[in-house]
């Protein structure tokens, strides 16, 4: 019994904290731009297969490929969600969301057919190939690694927001959009920094989650729901609440693994988060804030 708590706890941590980078740029979009983004899942394949694709066909290393992969997540971003999408259709938010996901589909698809599953597709981002035991339970350092990174890019994050005056600025636009325009705040170059800031957390969830989970051309679609249920239960656009609903959704995902049976921890994510919406609308920290 001590030894499954056990394992339940660490993997709360570990499950929680990566969850963290699945959920952090999506909240971000919902509370800055105040849009459902439908097709962040393409960041992930995007990710995946540009740094493969730098790897074999450029024949560059490692780190150059992901800085090379970074810049284009960037520009893809901007150009065509924030500049061919948002911005196009910020007043038609069903034809924006339409049009979103139908670019995360396009892109999926295009993985499929310039590089499908047989094609071995990896990366080879594992940082210590090897296992630790606390207290009899065997962990892989890699994902212990994937929970720091969640934890430090979190706290960066936060303490950004809070701490410097731009991250300021971004905030004060979240809570009150008209206010903000009236004293002067540049929204549409706080728009842009938002779209840059969004893919960050997941590009680094991919690489190191990498060696350890499986990737296909369609990985971004349960991706994308983890980071939606998680953005939902916190309170679309919170990110304090994401934080909160990232570790809630890791207990619930480690209590039924190894109580019960794996194949119901999103059956069971999926029935506490309804029975918060229930009592709760609106999340676990519902506002019309960032944080």
């Amino acid at each position: 019994m001590s030894d499954t708590l056990l394992q339940i706890v660490i993997y709360t941590v570990i499950w929680g904290s990566i969850y963290l980078l699945i959920a952090l740029g999506f909240s971000l979009i919902c509370g800055v731009l105040r849009i459902f983004h439908l097709g962040y899942g393409v960041v992930f394949v995007l990710a995946a297969y540009l740094t493969w694709a730098f790897m074999e066909e450029a024949h560059l290393g490692l780190v150059p490929s992901i800085l090379l992969m970074i810049v284009v997540q960037c520009a893809f971003a901007l150009i065509v969600f924030y500049k061919g999408v948002f911005q196009r259709y910020m007043e038609e938010e069903e034809i924006l969301l339409t049009v979103s996901i139908l670019v995360f589909l396009a892109v999926a698809h295009l993985a499929n057919y310039l590089f499908p599953v047989t094609a071995g597709v990896s990366i080879p981002s594992t940082i210590i190939d090897d296992v630790v035991t606390i207290g009899g339970v065997t962990i892989a350092w890699q994902m212990i690694i994937a929970a720091l990174a969640g934890i430090l890019v979190t706290t960066a994050y936060v303490v950004w927001f809070m701490k410097t005056r731009i991250g300021l600025i971004v905030r004060a636009i979240s809570q009150n959009l008209p206010a903000a325009l009236l004293m002067g705040a540049n929204v549409n170059r706080m728009y842009y920094l938002a779209m840059i800031l969004s893919v960050i957390p997941p590009t680094i969830c991919l690489v190191v989650i990498a060696p350890f989970w499986g990737i296909d051309p369609f990985m971004g679609a349960p991706l994308l729901m983890t980071a939606m249920l998680i953005s939902i239960l916190g309170g679309l656009g919170n990110l304090k609440g994401s934080i909160v609903a990232s570790y809630l959704i890791g207990f619930i995902h480690a209590s039924v693994s190894f109580i019960f049976v794996p194949r119901f921890m999103g059956f069971a994510a999926l029935i506490v988060t309804l029975i918060v919406m229930i009592y709760r609308r609106g999340g676990i920290f519902a506002g019309e804030t960032l944080w």
